[in-house]
Formats: C-alpha cells, sequence, structure tokens
C-alpha cells in the first residue's frame, strides 16, 4: 500500500508550489524531442510538458543530452542534434528561455517564465577532446557527468539501475582534465552514474561544488545508482546538491509504494545532509520511452516513474509534509536548493 495523501496536505503543496520556486534537475528532454521529431511531430515541449510545468510552479527544468549506446558511433552528431531540436522546439515559446547565466536564474523568480539548463549526460561525445567542451559551452550546454553507466574514455560508470553490482575502475587522466576544464568554463559536473572510485576520486580532484542531479541513498534502497551514507555526506559538505530519482528501480519502489520509498530516501537524505542539499531529480522517463517505442513502430505500455509526469510532483511534497517535515524544509527541496547551487555555480 502507497501513501494515501489527506486533501488538507494536498492543498498546502499546491500553494507552496505556486508561490514558490520548483525544480527538476534531471530529464531528458532533448532527446525525447529529438525522438519525436523524427517521428513527425512537433512542439513537443508546449504539447507534453508545458501545462504540467505551469500547473506545479516549475521554474527550472535541467535537460540532460544523453547519447543512447546505440548510437556512440556518431555520438557527437547526435548530440548536436538533441541540442539543436531543443533549441527549435521551445524557440517560438514567450514562456520558456535558457537557462546559461547566474542572472537567468534571476529572472526566473521575477518573471512568470520557465527555465531549462542544458547538460550533458555522460561526455562519450567528446572522445578525449577537451576543445568539445568549449564548443558545447558556446551552444549553451552548461553541465556535464563524465559518463553514463558504462565506461568510457573519461570514467567508468556505475551498473544499470535494473542490476546491482559494484564495477572497477576510477577517472582517467583524461577524465581528471575534463573536471578541470569543466570547473574553467563554469559548467557543473554531475556525479549520477559514475561509480565509487570515480567519486573518490572527484572529490579529491575538484575544486568546485559537484551535484549528483538523479541519485538516492544506497541506505535506503541497495542500488549501485544511489549514494552511500559517506557519498552524501562528501557531497553535502563541499556544497552539492542530490536530486532524488523517481525511477522504481532506483527508489526501490517495484511493489508499487512509490511515495513511501521517494519520501524515504529524501528524509534520509535530509537526515544525513540538511534539506538545503536535497532537491528532486526525478528523471521521468516513460515519456522518453514511449517515444522511443513509437519511433520503431512499437507500444510501451510499462510504468518505470514513481509519478506519471510533472503534474504530480505537489504529491511528493504533500506526503513529505504529511510525514511531519516542515514546510520550509519542503520549500527547499522542491527548489530552494537547486536554484540557489545553479545561481551560484553558473
Amino acid at each position: 500500500m502507497d501513501i494515501k495523501i489527506k486533501e488538507e496536505y494536498l492543498k498546502q503543496a499546491v500553494k507552496l508550489h505556486r508561490e514558490n520556486p520548483v525544480v527538476d534537475a534531471h530529464l531528458d528532454l532533448a532527446g525525447e524531442i529529438l525522438l519525436r521529431n523524427r517521428a513527425g511531430e512537433r512542439d513537443v515541449v508546449k504539447k507534453y510538458y508545458l501545462p504540467h510545468f505551469k500547473r506545479v510552479g516549475l521554474k527550472l527544468v535541467v535537460s540532460s543530452v544523453y547519447v543512447e549506446t546505440g548510437n556512440l558511433d556518431k555520438g557527437w552528431e547526435n548530440a548536436l542534434s538533441q541540442i539543436k531540436a531543443l533549441k527549435e522546439d521551445v524557440k517560438a515559446l514567450d514562456e520558456v528561455i535558457l537557462v546559461e547565466k547566474g542572472s537567468d536564474i534571476d529572472r526566473l523568480l521575477k518573471e512568470d517564465i520557465i527555465g531549462i539548463l542544458i547538460y550533458m549526460e555522460g561526455l562519450d561525445c567528446i572522445e578525449g577532446d577537451m576543445d568539445r567542451l568549449n564548443v558545447l559551452y558556446d551552444l549553451g550546454v552548461r553541465g556535464a557527468s563524465l559518463t553514463w553507466s558504462r565506461s568510457n574514455l573519461l570514467a567508468v560508470g556505475c551498473c544499470r539501475a535494473s542490476e546491482n553490482r559494484q564495477t572497477k575502475g576510477g577517472l582517467s587522466g583524461a577524465g581528471i582534465r575534463a573536471v578541470k576544464r569543466l570547473e574553467e568554463l563554469s559548467m557543473f559536473l554531475d556525479v549520477s552514474h559514475l561509480n565509487d572510485e570515480g567519486f573518490e576520486q572527484v572529490c579529491q580532484v575538484a575544486e568546485r561544488s559537484f551535484i549528483a542531479t538523479h541519485s538516492g541513498s544506497r541506505q535506503i534502497y541497495r542500488s549501485y545508482r544511489n549514494l552511500t551514507d559517506d557519498q552524501i555526506k562528501a557531497l553535502a559538505g563541499q556544497g552539492g546538491i542530490m536530486g532524488m530519482n523517481g525511477c522504481k528501480y532506483i527508489a526501490g519502489s517495484l511493489g508499487g509504494n512509490h511515495l513511501e520509498m521517494l519520501c524515504r530516501h529524501i528524509e534520509y537524505e535530509v537526515e544525513k545532509a540538511g534539506e538545503s542539499h536535497v532537491g528532486y531529480g526525478f528523471d521521468l522517463c516513460d515519456s522518453y520511452n514511449r517515444a522511443s517505442a513509437a519511433l520503431q513502430g512499437k507500444r510501451y505500455t510499462d510504468r518505470d516513474d514513481c509519478i506519471p509526469d510533472h503534474g504530480q510532483m505537489p504529491l511528493v511534497s504533500a506526503a513529505l509534509l504529511q510525514r511531519g517535515m516542515g514546510a520550509e524544509q519542503v520549500k527547499d527541496i522542491m527548489g530552494g536548493s537547486f536554484i540557489r547551487y545553479f545561481r551560484q555555480i553558473l
């Protein structure tokens, strides 16, 4: 049985969402737009996302550029195509801007607009060429993880969410150089998908705050996609934020207890790191998976996401309130922590 939300807490959560900035620190938006474009669809954000974003007060969405394993032979071209597709999709939307600098965050808070921040979920596509990071920066990309759940020239990823095994190996010399170049460019570093050895090395070489955009607690659910207690404390200790992942294989809600498991992760992370280092990074993939399946002439009928869409985000906030978390804490978690981080790091 999952949590049954009482009306009073849902109303309180909806009010908090309307009056305070909300952030989702990870969404595979650019890739989904490209998939739907190739199937003949246009206006993807307007059709599938904007109504939900507006309804729940989303102010900032961090869009990944994720190159699927099957596209790695033309990874650079695929990444550039995703970035172009995203920009084309939102350029006609007056209520959406691309976030590239700290002052853009300030603008989001003052105006009735939504920001999209582009970052690379894995740097396989640069193939060790650090100058490509400068190219990505010039295109508006403002962050990166070194790798996805696989190995590349820069680092070793952890295992996939559906697996549970430790991987060996850390950052290469090129990976360390990539961290340094990201810092020189004021691009944020994401350690989600990095393995444990790589995380430890990042702690040693990084001089600016890094984040985990979409990871949970390994103590709550044993997945190597989640962070250990020591990693959570290290992340918070250097000023980072961790975004709670909303995939059932990472949250551990395989029995359908989605809200309960999300709350358990968040509450534990707050206990270990404080609410100013915890946020939402739901990584909602069902819409992406439906788009991918449709392009192949198939139907995607599974559900991997703990909530069906962004319009249901207040349910998570309401569940936290109902379980005893204070409104000020929830305001930090639903957006305040990531707003402060991105305003400072960009």
